[in-house]
């Protein structure tokens, strides 16, 4: 069931939808009445909810929890901003919906993504290289990667954006190869870039609306340790993998992050791994800097300042025209 999407809400309109719930909270009035405080979503944006009925929103905060998928019945008002006055929420069994249509998701086609993302890594011509990619990428871990995301906030933040930046990374090495690539080894290049966020595929729950970090995510170091640890385990069950080879690939999934006050293990030491992390930056980089343009609500010619990024953004359409004054 899912019959208005939040792209499409407008004041006034009566919904009976499945939204996701992304996060819950008991407050009070000024006249210290409770009420419930809910923030929806699904793969189109998010909505803020209320539920004034102290009884009902006592009931619901024990009810329902963030994660979930519910029925939510009421109607769509304007308080700074749209906002829905919750009648009714009866919680649906997750197993009977998609989850991805209630949870951010990339806008570019991801068949399409996987299809270059095959054809580039394809190119890998060194054996053994070639049989790390084939025993890494299965079928079913492709699944995971097509839907997989990036990160929880900062860069690609969807489902899908793991597929889509890593695909980016692959871009950008292309180019560099294509215009400096004299000194560097392709299949080295390549192959990092393709693997060198494999291991966020375990550092966020993929199931989730909001992709919290796992456990293992946040214990053992994120995706970097992550991923290093599962490269490392697909080269020895490749035999006569050479050492040389694995110790460089292991370097460029430890140091693609660059510094260390970044998360790098270790910084860049050959021309490989600078090239992977720059790659690696341009990408996040300016998917953040894309991220902050479209949250702009307003018509100043410079966004909010973003902390991710240090700055804020100038928007050079929306800037008055004024003469310069020499």
């Amino acid at each position: 069931m899912k019959t208005q999407w939040v792209k499409n809400l407008q004041p006034g309109l009566q919904v009976a939808s499945n939204f996701g719930i992304y996060d819950l909270g008991l407050a009070k009035n000024k006249n210290g009445a409770k009420y419930l405080k809910v923030t929806l979503g699904d793969r189109t944006g998010m909505i803020e909810a209320r539920v004034w009925d102290p009884a009902l929103a006592e009931s619901l905060s024990r009810g329902i929890s963030p994660g979930d998928v519910a029925i939510i019945g009421g109607t769509v008002v304007e308080f700074n901003g749209l906002q829905i006055n919750v009648e009714t929420c009866t919680k649906t069994d997750r197993a009977q919906v998609d989850i991805d249509d209630y949870r951010r998701c990339c806008e570019q086609d991801t068949g399409v993504m996987l299809a270059r993302f095959k054809a580039i890594t394809g190119q890998v011509g060194d054996p053994f290289l070639q049989a790390l990619l084939s025993s890494s990428f299965t079928p079913e871990l492709r699944q995971q990667f097509r839907r997989a995301t990036a990160a929880r906030v900062i860069h690609h933040a969807c489902c899908g954006g793991l597929l889509q930046h890593t695909l980016e990374v692959l871009e950008y090495c292309m180019k560099i190869l294509e215009i400096q690539g004299a000194l560097l080894s392709p299949d080295v290049l390549l192959t990092g870039a393709a693997l060198h966020d494999i291991g966020k595929l375990w550092e966020y729950d993929q199931e989730g609306l909001d992709f919290q970090r796992t456990d293992a995510g946040r214990l053992l170091g994120g995706h970097v340790i992550l991923g290093r640890d599962f490269i490392r385990q697909r080269m020895a069950a490749i035999t006569g993998f050479p050492g040389p080879l694995a110790l460089h690939l292991e370097h460029l999934i430890l140091s693609h992050h660059g510094q260390r006050d970044w998360g790098a293990v270790e910084e860049p030491h050959t021309l490989e791994a600078i090239a992977l992390h720059q790659a690696d930056l341009l990408s996040a980089r300016l998917n953040q800097a894309a991220g902050v343009l479209r949250s702009q609500t307003s018509s100043s010619s410079w966004t909010q300042y973003d902390h991710h990024l240090g700055c804020s953004l100038y928007v050079p359409d929306r800037a008055a025209e004024e003469a310069p004054p020499w």
